[in-house]
């Protein structure tokens, strides 16, 4: 017997009569298996039929006091069982519903729903091929929109159909272990689905539809050429059609076309510029030598830019990653027309690429082959297999080897790269590196308004060295830090509900780069600051559902929590305790580093997990919290030991172990090299076979509230990667050694005296 309906508008009963004459099937509770059995992964023959039988079996049951959120499912259920007339109707309604109402997120999933449902609608009533009807109904929908609207459709339609594939899979896997999932879930399930499985019927149509109206809408010059001192700069430039007067304008200096936003930025009323690294052409042919010029050649292109009729003599520079260091750069150079920079996650040489913790990573050869190079890979791998499979291969290639890490680009690449052996011939933080980056002078002058975003799970390194390094020279400086559960490509968008298998805190699924936009709208048109970005530091705390505002991150109210490793105990894991131990023991590790038996096993991804990750590693476990604590900042500590060779590269996790027994990774694991724990400029050997103290900080940020009944577990390990630079321990140059040098295990002894500091936020 079905339930009975709450009272609800004339229209929404209708809506859900139309549900209601699908098959209805029995369910159970709210956490119901609705006769489920998920197909092997999301590419399976089958699982088209699988989520079609999902969505009607959901839909009879399916109620929601929130009249718009529920016109929202309810079209994708629709979509997804094939009621597509239906579907269309519940998405007009839910239009008509938002009209006079801010362009949100619920918006634009009607305008994509009623796109795709018409379309499918037009072709099973045999009046058009699919091809034609969704052409029709994409002209029919997004032409009324203003440019930022269209922009923001267009923006959804055109995530690729992968970056749903690995979320969908993963629901399918908890599903299949769990047995059921609550409503909430399954309906996200289906959403997910429709994202991915419409995106395969219609990805290839959207360059021409875009084309189409970006032709009425936007004035653009693809190929501008910027003269500079000894060179010139390839440039792409995108006006609005219809300029009331001279604009501001949002510059990007990159080297990837990929990053080309210019038309973005002039459907937020702005000029937009993407401007290339020297060396690079707006179609991303021509090899370029990263960092060396950039400073001077963005400024020179903010200079060109303000001089142009259609600007009004002000430029904002916007970037992520690469494109986010240059505007750093340009800003050290301090060019009169430039009045703020906005970065994402942005990159800084020599700290966090090509080494982090002073580790080389492998990263760096795919990096410099892909942005870099103008030469094509040469390895002799299979790429059928996929470049991420591709590179895992040479990887492995490289680990199974016996060669110094001065050959990893021969390796890799199947050939010597200049660009590399540059940067292996600087291991140290020396005058190489810092003469890219602002001195200390430079960030003092630095005067303009400056937002920087930065994740938790490896997006944050050069984000937080630049806001450091700012505040640090010039404390009043105008810099806003926006922190959160993202990684490095995340980050880049927002919204997603999981990231690794990790539920999102709803209040954390921001879409950034419009937040971004909302910021310079308030630096260059006077709107109101986003209230996200109410203090210097905003960040997340995952598990609270909340954000926090403060002035600085590390001056919190409440003292950190220190605990101290267990040197006494036999057990596995370890304890964490509240004071050190007693009577002289040690806990001991030791690693084979020459072993390569597990070169093809994979790391593993996944920020929830049943298993604490310990290979290469020891780890140690808290006694249960009494009370809900939360942290907030980077874990640092000081290590007790004696280690049986000159250097050491260690790892460090930290997990919350929830009571139900999962793990939550709390930040990005950290790599360090201990000769250089504290200060990157100069290498300190360790003292082979004697006590010593090694403080350390980890380069990375953390927030998360942290249940009562929760352990605190930190994981040391060696490190022995096949994607990484190793480090023997001999005292050579870490670049000359090889597995011949891993004559005996490196063994690490940790004293009494070892401790970490988790620092906590508010009770």
């Amino acid at each position: 017997m079905r339930r009975p309906l709450p009272t609800v508008s004339r229209a929404r009963r209708a809506l859900m009569r139309l549900a209601l004459a699908l098959p209805a099937w029995p369910t159970g509770s709210r956490a119901a298996d609705f006769g489920f059995r998920p197909p092997r992964d999301p590419d399976d023959a089958a699982a088209a039929d699988l989520m079609r039988d999902l969505a009607e079996r959901i839909l009879p049951v399916y109620q929601d006091a929130d009249t718009d959120s529920f016109l929202a499912n309810v079209t994708a259920l629709q979509i997804v069982s094939g009621a597509y007339r239906a579907a269309y109707d519940s998405s007009r309604s839910l239009r008509d519903r938002r009209q006079g109402k801010p362009f949100d997120g619920l918006v634009e999933r009607a305008i994509l729903d009623g796109i795709y449902a018409n379309a499918r609608m037009l072709e099973a009533d045999g009046r058009l091929g699919f091809a034609e009807a969704y052409s029709r109904s994409f002209h029919e929908l997004v032409s009324p929109l203003d440019n930022a609207q269209a922009q923001a459709v267009m923006a959804r339609l055109e995530i690729p159909p992968a970056t749903y594939r690995e979320p969908l899979r993963q629901a399918f896997d908890l599903w299949r272990a769990k047995g059921s999932l609550p409503e909430a879930e399954a309906l996200a399930l289906v959403r997910t689905w429709l994202s991915f499985q419409s995106r395969r019927s219609f990805s290839a149509l959207l360059p021409e539809l875009f084309a189409a109206q970006n032709g009425s809408r936007y004035v653009a010059e693809a190929d501008v050429r910027i003269p500079v001192r000894g060179g010139v700069i390839h440039a792409s430039v995108v006006r609005p059609g219809r300029m009331d007067g001279a604009l501001s304008t949002l510059l990007r200096f990159t080297l990837d076309p990929a990053e080309d936003d210019a038309r973005r930025s002039a459907a937020r009323g702005y000029i937009g510029v993407t401007a290339y690294v020297r060396g690079r052409t707006h179609d991303g042919k021509g090899a370029v030598w990263p960092f060396i010029r950039d400073g001077e050649d963005a400024a020179a292109v903010i200079d060109w830019i303000a001089r142009q009729a259609w600007s009004d003599g002000r430029v904002a520079m916007l970037g992520d990653g690469y494109s986010g260091y240059a505007a750093w750069a340009a800003a050290r150079k301090r060019p009169a027309a430039l009045k703020a920079i906005a970065t994402i996650a942005p990159m800084a040489p020599g700290i966090d690429f090509p080494m982090a913790g002073q580790i080389f990573r492998n990263a760096m050869v795919r990096w410099a082959q892909e942005h870099a190079d103008a030469e094509p890979l040469q390895a002799g791998i299979d790429a059928d297999a996929g470049p991420d499979a591709v590179w895992q291969a040479l990887d492995a290639r490289w680990h199974r080897g016996n060669r110094p890490y001065w050959d990893v680009d021969r390796v890799l690449l199947g050939r010597r790269s200049r660009l590399i052996h540059a940067w292996l011939t600087h291991p140290s933080h020396d005058r190489y590196w810092q003469k890219f980056l602002p001195s200390a002078e430079q960030f003092a002058r630095i005067d303009i308004p400056v937002l920087s975003f930065a994740g938790y799970y490896g997006a944050d390194a050069g984000a937080l060295y630049f806001h450091h390094e700012h505040l640090r020279n010039r404390p009043q400086a105008d810099t806003t830090l926006l922190l959160g559960p993202y990684d490095a490509t995340s980050i880049r968008r927002g919204t997603a509900p999981t990231l690794r298998g990790y539920t999102l805190d709803p209040v954390a699924r921001v879409d950034l780069p419009e937040l971004r936009y909302q910021w310079l709208d308030h630096i260059l048109k006077g709107a109101n600051k986003p209230s996200l970005l109410l203090d210097r530091i905003n960040y997340q705390v995952m598990g609270a559902d909340q954000w926090r505002h403060v002035p600085m991150l590390d001056a919190q109210e409440r003292a950190p929590l220190r605990l101290y490793l267990d040197t006494n105990g036999r057990d596995d894991p370890h304890r964490l305790l509240p004071s050190p131990s007693e009577g002289g023991g040690s806990a001991r590790l030791s690693v084979d580093l020459a072993d390569r038996r597990d070169v093809g096993m994979p790391w593993p991804d996944a920020l929830r997990v049943k298993e604490v990750p310990a290979r290469n590693g020891i780890s140690f476990a808290s006694d249960p919290l009494p009370s809900d604590t939360e942290i907030a900042g980077s874990l640092r500590g000081v290590f007790d030991i004696t280690p049986s060779r000159q250097d050491v590269d260690f790892h460090i996790s930290l997990y919350e172990q929830t009571a139900s027994g999962e793990y939550q990774l709390l930040f990005d694991p950290y790599d360090f090299r201990a000769s250089y724990a504290g200060h990157r400029v100069r290498r300190r050997l360790l003292r082979a076979g004697e006590r010593q103290l090694l403080a350390f900080t980890t380069e990375r940020v953390t927030a998360c509230r942290l249940a009562a009944g929760s352990r605190i577990v930190l994981v040391i390990g060696l490190n022995r990667r096949p994607d990484r630079q190793v480090n023997y321990g001999s005292g050579k140059d870490v670049n000359s050694e090889t597995i011949a040098d891993a004559k005996w295990p490196v063994r690490v002894r940790w004293h009494a005296r070892s401790y970490v500091e988790i620092p906590t936020g508010k009770p």
